[in-house]
């Protein structure tokens, strides 16, 4: 007899069976796994986004004389400018005829575009990382004055015929002419430029170089130093009983090898439209007669024999008012001496004993019986013509004017 089959003809069954104990190691095999790998991978800080090479920060308009245009990137139009304007890159510049505008960019560089000029803000950013901030402008025709940033910073500025790099702390002027030639120009600091037609110029301060319209440099030429400004002392105020009948007399030093100087007078700190623009002036001062009440602006320049021009001073202001009337009488002013040894003037005479008296706006000490004989610096040169001015405690003025005469 067979033994008993419990397997049916149908599909197999088998049993087994599981203990406890078994499933509790299965399961905490598994929270270990997993605590493993939360370990190993799901802590992880997520990577950092990526660093950008550089940041666009732009550049403003500081001031805006007569008209002028921004064309924005990308677009035809050309739109008024104005302060509240953020200058992007690929953003074109325009200013008309007896227009100007100053325009600051982030790191402190000052950018002053001339009358009828075109140019362009190739870049305006900051280097994230080294906190280097990059300038670029190109400057299609016209000219322009530039100061670059102190700190760190980078600054280029290109032509149809030249590439600059300016240092830090560097002062100069770019003009460049309908056909592209070039006037490159430092006064303070020092660059290099690249010509168009692969030539290197490295320029220090006080020269300048010629690049004509095929990207030809000429030779590095030494330009004149800057002249000081010596009077009206800067933000002074000058009252005239009366205006028309007021000489404003402005002085400032000679320059060495310097035989003319540029002297431009406006109400404005742009000079797009000078009130005055003399050129040629011979000596180391100029009269300006019969102007009205304000604020006036002027700068000097000096100019060499071969006509080449240096940098401009520093911007003085000085303010012209009408002198209240008074009735009180001028003052005795007797001017006895101007002459001068080297540059040192000797100025000797007597007013009344209390009175205030100045030299080409200069104060002059008075002794105290009215008498005064004061030695001041004076680079004017013999020929050259000083104001003498006393005013009493009582308020009546007296003035005097006197040729300087060297000494014997």
């Amino acid at each position: 007899m067979a033994p008993d089959d419990k397997r049916s003809s149908g599909d197999r069954i088998e049993w087994f069976t599981v203990s406890y104990r078994t499933l509790t190691i299965a399961g905490g095999a598994l929270l270990l796994a997993a605590v493993g790998w939360w370990y190993v991978y799901g802590r992880r800080t997520p990577p950092p986004p990526p660093v950008p090479a550089s940041i666009e920060t732009g550049a403003r308009f500081e001031r805006i004389d007569g008209t002028v245009q921004v064309k924005r990137a990308g677009t035809l139009e050309w739109i008024t400018a104005t302060r509240a304007v953020v200058l992007r890159q690929n953003d074109l510049v325009r200013t008309g005829s007896g227009a100007g505008a100053e325009i600051h960019f982030a790191d402190g560089m000052v950018f002053n575009v001339r009358p009828d000029s075109l140019i362009t803000i190739e870049e305006s950013s900051q280097n994230p990382l080294s906190r280097v901030q990059r300038t670029a402008l190109s400057i299609e025709s016209g000219e322009a004055n530039f100061l670059t940033a102190a700190r760190n910073s980078s600054t280029t500025i290109s032509t149809p015929t030249v590439r600059t790099t300016a240092n830090r702390d560097t002062a100069g002027s770019v003009q460049v002419a309908e056909s592209g030639a070039t006037g490159l120009r430092i006064f303070k600091g020092a660059g290099e430029a690249q010509t168009k037609g692969g030539q290197r110029i490295t320029l220090a301060s006080n020269q300048g170089v010629n690049v004509d319209a095929g990207g030809a440099a000429g030779a590095t030429v030494s330009l004149p130093t800057i002249p000081a400004l010596t009077a009206p002392p800067n933000q002074t105020e000058v009252a005239y009983p009366d205006l028309r009948q007021g000489v404003t007399l402005l002085v400032w030093n000679s320059v060495t090898g310097a035989a003319g100087y540029r002297v431009m007078v406006d109400f404005s700190p742009g000079f797009a439209r000078p009130l005055y623009d003399r050129q040629g002036v011979r000596a180391t001062q100029m009269e300006l007669r019969a102007l009205e009440a304000g604020s006036y602006y002027w700068k000097v320049a000096a100019v060499d024999g071969a006509g080449l021009e240096g940098g401009f001073s520093d911007l003085w202001r000085f303010t012209l008012a009408k002198a209240p009337q008074s009735t009180a009488a001028p003052p005795p002013l007797a001017l006895e001496l101007a002459e001068l040894k080297g540059n040192i003037l000797h100025v000797q005479g007597r007013t009344e004993a209390g009175s205030s008296l100045t030299l080409n706006g200069e104060r002059l000490e008075v002794q105290p019986d009215g008498s005064f004989n004061e030695f001041v610096t004076f680079d004017g040169g013999a020929g050259a013509t000083v104001v003498v001015r006393a005013t009493s405690p009582r308020g009546g003025a007296a003035e005097q004017r006197r040729r300087v005469v060297a000494a014997n």
